[in-house]
């Protein structure tokens, strides 16, 4: 399916300038031959009744050499015994037999030759004799359809080709607008489109600069101001610790572990804030091994729990990419895998496709409903209480995901996985 402005533009220029070339070169073709057939049928009717006057008065010793001459002229004189067809005759030769009668002032008549399907005869009786004469419909140099056709068909491409270009101009901007639109959505600032061209070009790409340029500045911002907040947080975080280390021997133990329980929440809460403003940032591509990482990460959510944890995949399996950047986004998918696996077994796997990576994490957990598999990745949201504030979640972790792969370009699927549970398959093209 055609889709691209430039694509469609030039079907519709391209159908509607071929339609016009077809009505030009039927209707020219139409009434430039049959003018054309009338003239032709003219200047053949006076030839005819000039050649039947000289003929008759021509003396017998002459008529020899005269007949030479007729041959030149495409013209044959019968001799009054040839095998005629009667029938219907086409409209040039019958136009010719009224021209001729209406020059000599005779009836004249016109007879198919037998065996020939463009000859024809025109029978002339004048003064007392019989001249017959074999005629056929000159054909021009260069028929006048074809002839239309090709200077139609010069003046079409000439045409099709100086719009094509003047579209493409128009719609070169376009496509740069888009894909520095698409750089903006990943997070990205690309560099400033060139403020030319038309007025109403112009003005929109400096519309689009000018957002680019604010919404790069708010991105700077709220990376600082988390930044900010998180780093003014852990003072009063260590406050709270050491002022729990040093409450008296005789404090209730609940009472101890909930603050540190609050301590916990808190530092976990901070460093998902610095994680998000590092995942905006990170872009430096490094070669790593995925089995490396992939068992990194799972000895580091699984070092406290006995949390079984199944991989699957080439062992020597490599990809050119942000290390920190594929480490949180392990790190969040294999985390909620964990927590909300209901202490089943979750499985990671990995293979190569092509030329992409294919990351699965699989779960037996409750599963997502599939209303709910995109608004996951919102700041904050949360889906029922079996993944409510109670079970660690603070709602950041895959907001921070999502951050990570569009700046990535790669893709996330989040689907059921056959037998119950949720399967996540992160795909990381180029590798």
């Amino acid at each position: 399916m055609v889709r691209s402005l430039f694509a469609k533009t030039a079907l519709i220029l391209s159908c509607t300038v071929l339609a016009l070339l077809v009505f030009t070169v039927a209707i020219s073709s139409y009434y430039v031959t049959d003018a054309n057939n009338k003239e032709r049928a003219a200047e053949l009717a006076s030839v005819i009744a000039l050649t039947a006057k000289t003929y008759v008065g021509l003396p017998k010793g002459s008529k020899r050499e005269f007949l030479y001459e007729l041959k030149q002229d495409n013209l044959i004189l019968g001799r009054g015994n040839e095998r005629l067809i009667r029938g219907p005759v086409p409209d040039f030769y019958r136009s010719v037999a009224r021209m001729v009668s209406a020059k000599l002032a005779i009836p004249v008549s016109v007879s198919q030759m037998q065996g020939k399907t463009n000859h024809y005869w025109i029978d002339i009786k004048f003064e007392g004799q019989l001249v017959r004469l074999g005629v056929s419909k000159p054909k021009p140099s260069l028929p006048l359809p074809i002839l239309a056709i090709a200077i139609m068909t010069v003046i079409a491409v000439m045409a099709i080709i100086a719009s094509l270009f003047l579209i493409r101009r128009a719609t070169k901007p376009l496509e740069r607008l888009a894909d520095a639109a698409k750089t903006v959505g990943r997070g990205g600032r690309p560099e400033p489109l060139p403020e030319s061209g038309p007025h109403e070009f112009s003005e929109a790409t400096k519309a689009f600069n000018q957002m680019s340029a604010d919404v790069h500045n708010l991105l700077e911002n709220r990376t600082i101001l988390l930044s900010g907040i998180s780093h003014d947080i852990r003072t009063p975080l260590t406050r709270l610790a050491l002022a729990t280390e040093m409450l008296p021997k005789e404090t209730d133990d609940e009472l101890q572990e909930e603050l540190w329980s609050v301590h916990r929440d808190i530092e976990r809460i901070v460093e998902q804030y610095l994680s998000l403003t590092r995942s905006l940032d990170s872009v430096e591509h490094e070669i790593i091994v995925v089995a490396d990482l992939l068992n990194d990460v799972i000895t580091e959510l699984t070092f406290e729990s006995n949390q079984e944890v199944v991989t699957k995949g080439d062992e020597s399996c490599t990809i050119s990419s942000s290390s920190y950047a594929l480490r949180a986004v392990m790190v969040n998918i294999l985390g909620n895998a964990i927590r909300y696996g209901l202490g089943s077994e979750v499985s990671v796997r990995w293979h190569k496709q092509d030329s992409s990576i294919h990351i699965s994490i699989l779960d037996n957990g409750p599963g997502i409903p599939d209303i709910q598999k995109k608004e996951i990745f919102r700041p904050f949201y949360r889906l029922e209480d079996s993944r409510n504030i109670s079970s660690g979640g603070s709602g950041l972790g895959l907001a921070i995901v999502d951050h990570i792969v569009r700046r990535h370009k790669w893709s996330i699927k989040v689907c059921d996985r056959v037998g119950g549970g949720t399967e996540v398959v992160v795909s990381i093209p180029g590798a």
